[in-house]
């Protein structure tokens, strides 16, 4: 089973078949509710009981479960090493994240990727994407899973799981050198490219669903939790519309002017990112932007971002021709 325990809703998966057959045995999704996700010890303790509801009462099979680490729970870092043998670099890696993150590395749990060779003047270099989390964190994943009943079998990054979703479809041969971004957005922003089948750069930016329900608070003169289940509300009414329910929707409109300056933020560094990759892995510019994550079904949030660039789309898997575009500009 997949487990995915966000800022405000449960999510659980679990597929069955073959790796080209692929089917859902089920799905189920609790939300977490506004008076309990801020009181840390109640939060824990309602997110344990609503997976033991659903692993009891749903057609889940089994005990075994894989998470990911969140963008707030893990550190992403870029570095550059010189090219050597896998052995070699693994102890090098690890001696080189000393004092890159701000948190003791002794104790943390520290990953990588080989993102691709990069020139660096007359060298030729490895760029290295270093994921980081305090043994804490990766401890705390251990023990919820343990105590609702669950054997965790795998931990990884959300990067990774993000690209994972898409990665199964990319086989054909033009895909091999094609450059897709993903961008997904929940409480802050991660952002994700990939060239081919391999991810190349990775970054978070501290942009998300809690600036904007801030945004919306500060200026509706409203409670946090009211500007969250406002914008909930809206988010509600524009799916079951065909309009996107915000025409003569006074509240939809004043929500949206608020988080339109974020977004613009928003924009801004993402472009620099997509930058950052150009200069870094010179070759062929981004084909498509896809964007995932629960603010991503906030038609304005795309709508907005695709202003900035030629093409977008909000991302699903869709079979074997790759993500599907829903939405362009």
């Amino acid at each position: 089973m997949g487990l995915d325990v966000g800022t405000t809703a449960v999510r659980m998966l679990q597929l069955g078949g073959s790796e080209r057959d692929l089917r859902v045995v089920d799905a189920a999704k609790f939300v977490i509710p506004l008076d309990v996700k801020d009181d840390e010890t109640r939060c824990r303790k309602f997110v344990i009981e609503g997976i033991r509801r659903l692993v009891k009462e749903r057609r889940f099979r089994g005990r075994e479960v894989v998470m990911a680490l969140s963008a707030e729970e893990l550190a992403v870092r870029n570095i550059r090493m010189p090219r050597m043998p896998e052995e070699e670099l693994v102890t090098a890696v690890n001696w080189e994240a000393q004092n890159k993150f701000p948190f003791d590395t002794a104790t943390a749990v520290i990953q990588y990727l080989r993102a691709g060779e990069v020139r660096h003047g007359d060298q030729l270099l490895d760029e290295i994407i270093l994921f980081a989390a305090p043994r804490a964190e990766v401890d705390e994943k251990i023990q919820l899973a343990c105590e609702a009943g669950l054997h965790l079998v795998s931990l990884g990054a959300e990067p990774c799981a993000v690209f994972r979703g898409f990665e199964r479809f990319l086989r054909r041969r033009e895909d091999e050198d094609t450059v897709r971004v993903f961008s997904d957005i929940g409480a802050q922003t991660t952002m994700i490219v990939a060239r081919g089948r391999d991810i190349v750069f990775v970054k978070t930016i501290p942009i998300g669903g809690g600036v904007f329900n801030r945004a919306v608070a500060d200026c509706l003169e409203l409670a946090p939790a009211e500007a969250e289940a406002l914008r909930r509300r809206i988010g509600r009414r524009r799916e079951r519309s065909d309009d996107g329910g915000t025409d003569g929707d006074r509240a939809a409109r004043a929500v949206a002017d608020a988080i339109r300056p974020h977004l613009e933020d928003l924009a801004d560094e993402v472009g620099l990112c997509l930058r950052y990759y150009s200069v870094t892995f010179r070759g062929s510019r981004p084909r498509s932007i896809l964007f995932t994550g629960g603010e991503a079904h906030d038609p304005i949030i795309p709508a907005t971002l695709g202003d900035r660039w030629s093409r977008t789309s909000t991302g699903e898997p869709s079979g074997p021709s790759g993500p599907r575009r829903l939405a362009s500009a």
